[in-house]
């Protein structure tokens, strides 16, 4: 039931690029094992979080980007507490099996050739751990967890996210003791992967989208599943008429239940996409699409059929806002929720959303790339 977060190299043109001018200050830098500041409550942070995983009520974890290096916050029922910055890179995602095995996952650079990173936490203290990098670097995007001993990290073969470039999709797979690149049948377009959900040794998916890594240039849904032993393309479909479907990121139910959701370019302006497994194949299912070009980029589930989505609209005229959409299961429908947008300049963006129950669900994002965004639902509203 957790959600992950998405690259900021498949956002909208004007906010990749001021995202990417504001990671210019990530220091390349060996890492360091440390513990947590001073405990703060919530909003003290400067920057942004790519992606949140809720282990328990008192038990969250939030990662990103830090003006120092990557950024991890823990939530232990109560107050919100800051890790110094986790050097080097930035973090695109989270995912754990439990309280003493998190992996936080991203890259060691922006605008220069990048090198994976994935960093642990055994419950006491975060470590990075080595991880093979394809020709010409890497990154992840996201990661996920069943149990020490089987974790997968996926993203993409090529540099940094400021550098324009071809890029290959990326699996690699943790055995309790290494991570080792995956092999699985690559599109030949190329692509990458953008978010994991595992439910079992024997059960993986990965999802994403064919092509480069911008906007409206021909790319395609792709979903990649795992039986325990080999990784086989899944076919999925694509909004009738779009120019181009990315997939952001998706959530597992059950083995014939899960949702995958992002956006779909129709006439140069961002739609959103919501796709279903029933457990024979996947099917669009219409979303709502208000204010301006929305994408969606994180989902979760707290319940069976209690499906959370959180997004942004990416046309920041005059302002980029907060997105959160909800599957009624009664009325087989998804539904646009209010979400709160504090004071901004000109973006309000949810990156990842992770529940513990229908009544304690998490998201995260930024508040124009220079400060962190939490909000929180209760069961009844979010703030």
């Amino acid at each position: 039931m957790k959600a992950h977060g998405w690259s900021l190299s498949i956002c909208a043109l004007s906010i990749c690029t001021v995202a990417a001018s504001l990671a210019l200050t990530v220091p390349q830098a060996t890492a360091a094992v440390t513990g947590p500041a001073s405990p703060a409550q919530y909003p003290a942070v400067p920057d942004r979080l790519y992606g949140v995983v809720a282990i328990s009520a008192s038990d969250v974890w939030a990662v990103g980007l830090y003006p120092a290096g990557s950024l991890a916050l823990n939530w232990n029922g109560s107050t919100w507490t800051q890790y110094q910055p986790i050097t080097p890179g930035y973090f695109n995602g989270v995912g754990a099996s439990s309280a003493s095995d998190v992996w936080a996952v991203g890259g060691t650079n922006w605008f220069s050739p990048s090198q994976t990173l994935a960093m642990h936490w055994n419950g006491k203290a975060w470590a990075r751990v080595a991880t093979p990098n394809p020709p010409g670097g890497g990154q992840f995007s996201d990661a996920a967890a069943t149990s020490p001993s089987n974790a997968w990290a996926v993203g993409l073969g090529g540099p940094g996210p400021g550098i324009p470039s071809p890029t290959t999709p990326l699996i690699e797979h943790w055995n309790g003791t290494t991570w080792t690149i995956q092999s699985y049948q690559a599109p030949a377009q190329g692509g990458q992967f953008t978010s994991v959900a595992a439910t079992s040794p024997d059960s993986a998916w990965v999802v994403g989208y064919t092509g480069d890594a911008s906007e409206g240039t021909g790319q395609q849904t792709l979903i990649e599943h795992w039986n325990g032993t080999t990784w086989t393309r899944v076919p999925s479909p694509n909004l009738p008429g779009s120019s181009a479907d990315l997939l952001a990121s998706i959530t597992v139910v059950s083995a014939g239940n899960a949702w995958a959701v992002g956006h779909a370019i129709v006439g140069g302006l961002s739609k959103t996409l919501t796709l279903h497994w029933n457990g024979v194949h996947w099917t669009l299912v219409p979303s709502p699409s208000p204010g301006s070009s929305p994408q969606l980029t994180g989902v979760t589930y707290s319940w069976t059929n209690n499906i959370w989505a959180v997004g942004y609209t990416s046309q920041c005229a005059p302002k980029c806002q907060t997105l959160i959409e909800h599957w009624n299961s009664i009325r087989q429908r998804w539904s646009v929720i209010p979400s709160p947008n504090p004071p901004s300049e000109y973006l309000n963006w949810l990156s990842s959303v992770s529940a513990v129950s229908r009544t304690d669900i998490w998201a995260v994002g930024s508040t124009d790339f220079a400060s962190t965004l939490i909000i929180h639902w209760n069961g009844t509203s979010w703030s």
